[in-house]
């Protein structure tokens, strides 16, 4: 999680390629569109899936629970947002216990040159 343009899509990018199946962003109508229902175009996919935008859609962290609790779990997911804190605390699902969130801050000057 991050503020706006601080680099987590860019980041997200260098572990699942932007034309992968496992790659939604939740601002493009057609990723929006395949996750129409989530459990079933998730639940095939296997290694690292990333869901950009997570904010846009807080009715998916049920079903992420269910996915992740699955034995073995062939797939992990890095959801990218913004407002990250604030759908966790909105969703009756926390996702404790299943959830590691990496903060991004923005680039500072001695980092930008």
């Amino acid at each position: 999680m991050g503020p706006r343009q601080c680099g987590k899509t860019t980041l997200a990018r260098e572990f699942v390629d932007i034309n992968s199946p496992n790659y939604f962003d939740l601002e493009d109508p057609s990723s929006l569109s395949a996750l129409t229902n989530p459990k079933t175009t998730l639940e095939s996919l296997k290694g690292i899936i990333v869901i950009d935008e997570a904010q846009k859609r807080p009715d998916l962290f049920s079903v992420l629970r269910v996915l992740l609790d699955r034995k073995p779990t062939p797939a992990k997911f890095l959801i990218l947002g913004s407002a990250l804190p604030d759908l966790l605390r909105q969703s009756s699902e926390s996702l404790a216990g299943r959830l590691e969130i990496v903060e991004i801050e923005g680039l500072g000057l001695s980092e930008v040159g």
